[in-house]
C-alpha cells in the first residue's frame, strides 16, 4: 500500500489543510461546498487509511498490525469472545479473506470518517460540510483516526445512532448493539443518550454534571478511581489499570484535577445553558446531544485525576463539535448569527492546532 507523504508529514498535511479548508468556509460561510465536502471525507479516509505501520507517529498503530498478523494464526474459536470481540472478528475476517493490514485500516478510517460525515448529513443537512469542519478540527479526531483506531470507530457509529434516536429507534437500537462489542467504554454514552431521550430535565443533568465537579475536588483521586474500578461497569482489565496504576502517569501531560481540560469542556455546556436555560430554546435532538454531553463528561470529570484520563474524557469529548454546532448551525441563538459561526469555529480549530504546535515542541 502506497503513503501519501512521508510519516513526519502526515500530521502537518493533515492540520495544515483543515486550517486552510477552514479559513476558506470562514469567507465562504452560505455555500453548501458539496464537492469540497467529498473532496475532504476521501481525502482522510486515505490520508488515515495508508499511514505508515509505526508508533512514533501513529502511536497504536504498529500494535494494532502487529495483532493483525498475529489472528492470523488464530481460529475462530480462539478469538477473545468476551470483550470488544466485534473488531476482533472483523479483524480476523479481513486477515482470513487474505487482504493487507493496510485495507483493514482503511476499512477502519472509511467507518470512522465516514460515519462521522453522515453523522453530520444527518443531523444539519444543508449545514453538514460547515458541520464536519468541526467535527475533523476537534481536538482528539486526529488522534483517533490514527492512534485509537478502535475507539474512534465505536465513537463515529456512537454519532450515527445519536442522529437515528429520534426519527427510527430501531436502527438506534441495532447500531447500540454493534457499537458495544467494537469498544465497551462506549456503553456510557450510549445509555446515556437512551435516558436523555425520555427524561429531558435539562436542570437535572446541569445540576448532575457541578456535582461531579464538587465530588472530584472534594473526594476525588483514588477513593472515587477505587470505587468506579471495583464497579466492573466494563469487563476489561485495561479500565481498572488505568484508573488505579499509577506508574501510567507519564503517559499523560500532568496528572491532577485538569482545570484546563475543564475548561475547554465546558464551552458546549455555557452554550448549552444559555440555549435552554437563559433563552428558553428547546429542540429535542439538541437537548438530547447536549444531556448525553452532560453525564459522559460528568463521567470524566470524577475520574480526572487517573492516568490516562484523556481516555475517559473522549467518552464525551468525541461529541463536543457536534454539541458545539447543532445551536449555531440549527438553531435561532443570535440575530447576527454568522459573525458568531466564524468566530467559533476558528477559535475551536486554532485551539486543536494550537494543541498540535505545542505538541511538537
Amino acid at each position: 500500500m502506497f503513503e501519501i507523504v512521508p510519516a513526519s508529514w502526515y500530521a502537518p498535511v493533515f492540520f495544515n489543510m483543515v486550517l486552510l479548508l477552514t479559513g476558506m468556509k470562514c469567507t465562504l460561510l452560505r455555500k453548501t461546498n458539496k464537492g469540497v465536502f467529498l473532496f475532504l471525507l476521501f481525502f482522510v479516509i486515505v490520508l488515515f487509511g495508508t499511514r505508515p505501520l509505526t508508533f512514533v507517529y501513529f502511536g497504536d498503530t504498529e500494535v494494532y498490525a502487529a495483532m493483525y498478523q498475529l489472528i492470523g494464526s488464530t481460529s475462530l474459536a480462539e478469538l477473545n469472545w468476551d470483550k470488544d470481540w466485534l473488531f476482533d472478528l472483523l479483524m480476523y475476517l479481513f486477515n482470513q479473506l487474505g487482504l493487507s493490514v493496510h485495507t483493514f485500516f482503511l476499512f477502519v478510517a472509511s467507518v470512522y470518517v465516514g460515519c462521522s460525515a453522515w453523522a453530520c448529513k444527518r443531523l444539519f443537512g444543508s449545514s453538514a460540510y460547515l458541520a464536519f469542519l468541526f467535527v475533523v478540527g476537534s481536538f482528539s479526531f486526529y488522534g483517533y483516526g490514527v492512534n485509537g483506531i478502535r475507539n474512534g470507530m465505536a465513537a463515529a457509529l456512537t454519532l450515527l445512532t445519536f442522529s437515528y434516536l429520534k426519527t427510527n429507534r430501531w436502527i438506534a437500537l441495532i447500531l447500540s448493539f454493534v457499537i458495544i462489542p467494537i469498544h465497551g467504554s462506549m456503553l456510557l454514552p450510549v445509555c446515556a443518550a437512551w435516558l436523555s431521550l425520555f427524561y429531558k430535565n435539562t436542570k437535572f443533568y446541569l445540576y448532575c454534571w457541578l456535582f461531579s465537579i464538587f465530588l472530584s475536588v472534594s473526594i476525588g483521586g483514588v477513593a472515587l478511581e477505587t470505587y468506579f474500578a471495583s464497579l466492573n461497569m466494563v469487563d476489561d482489565e485495561r479500565f481498572s489499570s488505568y484508573l488505579l496504576n499509577k506508574n501510567f502517569s507519564d503517559q499523560f501531560s500532568s496528572i491532577g484535577f485538569r482545570w484546563d481540560f475543564l475548561l475547554y469542556s465546558v464551552m458546549p455546556i455555557w452554550l448549552g445553558w444559555y440555549v435552554v436555560i437563559k433563552r428558553k430554546i428547546y429542540n429535542d435532538q439538541y437537548l438530547l446531544l447536549l444531556h448525553t454531553y452532560l453525564l459522559s463528561n460528568a463521567f470524566w470529570i470524577m475520574l480526572i485525576r487517573a492516568s490516562f484520563s484523556n481516555r475517559f474524557a473522549y467518552l464525551s469529548w468525541f461529541m463536543y463539535p457536534i454539541v458545539l454546532a447543532y445551536p449555531l448551525l440549527i438553531l435561532p441563538v443570535w440575530r447576527c448569527n454568522r459573525r458568531k459561526i466564524v468566530i467559533i469555529l476558528m477559535a475551536h480549530y486554532l485551539f486543536t492546532y494550537l494543541m498540535w504546535i505545542i505538541g511538537k515542541l
